[in-house]
Formats: structure tokens, sequence, C-alpha cells
């Protein structure tokens, strides 16, 4: 029998150790919770501040973001004739590379030669027009009355 009383005494005492380690533990989890509480009080009181602020500052971002599709559709038409200004371009240079492959024909010293002779006797013909058109006006005006004369009058 007295077995059964050190087997109850001993299960009285791991009892006690348990109670006292559990009371421990649970002392611990209150005072984490008491300050958990606290700085989710905190948190809570900056959230109820920040708030406003982010519902300010969505609301300038939606502005500034309808500013910004604003401003880029009124550029679309600047990037349409940009890019119609691209393409003819490029029909120029591909219409200037088509006439330019017939130049080689062209740049001929002899073809230069006949170029060269048509500028100066155009040049040539040029200053005799010229002086004839003003030599045949002197001959129009009549000194007496410095009036020009017509074919008709005689």
């Amino acid at each position: 029998m007295e077995l059964i009383y050190i087997g109850i005494f001993l299960f009285a005492v791991a009892f006690a150790v348990v109670a006292i380690f559990a009371s421990v533990a649970l002392k611990r989890a209150a005072n984490t919770m008491e300050t958990l509480g606290e700085t989710l009080s905190d948190v809570e009181k900056k959230m109820n501040h920040i708030t406003p602020e982010l519902q300010k500052m969505l609301e300038e971002t939606g502005r500034t973001a309808d500013d910004i599709n604003d401003k880029v559709a009124a550029a679309d038409g600047v990037f349409d004739s940009l890019n119609h200004m691209g393409t003819s371009i490029s029909a120029c240079n591909q219409m200037l590379h088509s006439k330019t492959t017939k130049l080689p024909a062209f740049m001929s010293p002899r073809f230069m030669d006949r170029l060269t002779d048509t500028l100066k006797w155009g040049e040539v013909a040029n200053q005799v027009y010229r002086k004839w058109k003003k030599d045949g006006l002197k001959e129009n005006v009549n000194p007496s009355t410095s009036k020009k004369i017509t074919r008709d009058e005689g």
C-alpha cells in the first residue's frame, strides 16, 4: 500500500509541476496577447491616419492618369502624322533609288559635254534675247512725247 501512496505522491508532484509550467506559459501568452493588443491598437490608429491620405493620393493618381491619357490622346495625331511622313519618305526613297540606278548612264563624259554645251548656248540665247528686247524697247519710244509707239501708230 505504501507503493500506492508513493505513486499518488509522485503523480501529485508531477501534476503540480505541469500546473506550474502551464501557469507560467499561460502568463507569458497573456503578456504576449496584451502586447499584441497594444501593437494592434497603435496600428489601427496609424491606419486611421494613413487611410485618408491614401485615398487622397489615389484620387490624385487617378487625375494624373486621366491627364496623361488626355495628353497621349492629343499626341496621337502627331504620331500619325509622323507615321505618314515616314511612309512618304520611304516612298520617295524607293523612287529615288529606282531613278538613281539609271543615273550612271547620264553621268558619262559625252552626256556631260552635251549638257555643258547646251547650257552655254542657252545662256548665249538668253543674253541675245535680253539685248534684243532691251534694244527693241529703245527703238519703239518716241523721244518727243516719251511714250511708247505701237506698231499701229506707225
